[in-house]
Order: C-alpha cells, then structure tokens, then sequence
C-alpha cells in the first residue's frame, strides 16, 4: 500500500507542477495583479495548498494576523522540504535560494517568476549582489530567508543564525517576522542527508496526516544603533 500510495501521489504531484508550470510562463509576461501582488505569485500559492492536502499536510497557525498585508522579511527554522510550501500556504511569498535552482525545470521556472533572489554561496561578488538585491526590492510580498543557512541534523534543535539576514535587515530598517515550524511527525518529513528523491519517497508514502506547528511571533525592526550580530543571537 505505501508504494501504490507514494506512486499515486508523486505522479499528481507532477502532473500538477507542470500544469501549474506552463500556466505561470504564459501570464508571466502580462502585467495582472491581484491585491497588489502578482497573478502567478498567486498560482504558487495555490499549487502550494493544494500539495499540502495532497499530503494530508494540517496546519495551524498561532498569531496569524502578524501576516496580514505583512511588508518585510520572515526568519523562519529550516528543517524540510515542505518549510517552502508552508511559508507560500497563507499568502504569497518570495525566497533567498541557492543559485543552482534558477537552472532547475519547473521549480526554478516557478522561483523565478514569483521574483525569487539567487545567490551562489561560494561567490562573493554573488553574495553582495543577493544583498544589493534584497536592499532594494520591494517587500510587499514578503521576503524569506532561512537564517540557519540550510536544513541540518538533528532536525529538533536549532542551529546559530547566520547574521547576514540581520545585517541586510539592519541596513535597510526593514523588519523581520521570526517564525518557527513544528512538525509532527518530524521523522517523516525531515530531509536529512539523504536525495531528494529518497525523501520525497518515503513522505509520499506515509499513510498519516501530518501536523505543522506555525508560530509566528513578534516582529522586530531594527534601530540604526542595532548589532546585527546581537539580533541574531536573540532572535
């Protein structure tokens, strides 16, 4: 039964990505918003939720209202492959990633066209763009980053936050929403050293419902005479 399930479920799912796919690269290009945010942003939301009930995904958000028209960036823990799909479930949202996704068919088609900023790690001058870019941009919708700079193990204890977010944070005054994700079974849907596809397996499988812990708290926003250091460190 886990193989007839995680068959079923991974071809919906890709059935779904390429539909939602070649709908976005089409209106892409067209300059049609809703609620000031663009149409294909939207879409992403959508093929988001409609994942999550796929996977039989429940979510429950505490403080919810701290996102409502939220302008700034969101600090969320990382620990799956689904954290995506959950900071995309309530409202449209774009991310920081890694530069090797923009090259990826279908999510890095996607990732671009909700306005996603890439960087390469390795690459200083790609580094200082990423930030440059997230300096200027528009943060309406908002902006993820990870802090944590990855998904390690174990995954039930938090890494230190790299202080880069903080400092692009501090430099524009622009606040951040710290939010952690607590998810239920965590065995499940931790993506740990192991591909993707062996991951991707073993959540598509599971006959349970899984429940994610959404707990958005105070926003913060930096004050000129703040050390970024120091706000990663208590946040």
């Amino acid at each position: 039964m886990h193989a007839i399930r995680a068959v079923i479920r991974l071809f919906i799912t890709v059935v779904a990505l390429f539909l939602t796919t070649l709908a976005i690269l089409m209106i892409a290009w067209l300059p049609f918003t809703y609620r000031g945010i663009p149409v294909p942003a939207w879409m992403a939301t959508a093929l988001s939720r409609f994942y999550l009930r796929l996977f039989r995904v429940r979510l429950t958000y505490h403080h919810p209202e701290r996102l409502h028209q939220y302008e700034g960036f969101i600090f969320p823990n990382h620990v799956s492959f689904l954290d995506i799909l959950i900071m995309l479930h309530h409202a449209p949202a774009r991310f920081l990633s890694k530069a090797e996704l923009r090259e990826w068919p279908f999510i890095g088609w996607i990732a671009r066209a909700i306005g996603t900023v890439f960087v390469d790690r390795s690459n200083k001058s790609s580094r200082e763009a990423a930030r440059e870019a997230l300096s200027r941009v528009n943060h309406f919708p908002p902006v993820v980053l990870f802090p944590e700079g990855g998904i390690f193990a174990p995954p039930d204890k938090l890494k230190p936050f790299r202080y880069g977010a903080f400092e692009i944070a501090h430099q524009g005054g622009v606040p951040y929403l710290p939010c952690v994700m607590l998810y239920d079974p965590l065995d499940i849907t931790f993506w740990g050293d192991e591909s993707i596809i062996t991951a991707a397996w073993r959540f598509a499988g599971y006959g349970g419902a899984i429940h994610v812990d959404v707990y958005l708290l105070r926003q913060i926003t930096p004050e000129p005479d703040d050390d970024p250091h120091q706000l990663a460190l208590e946040t």
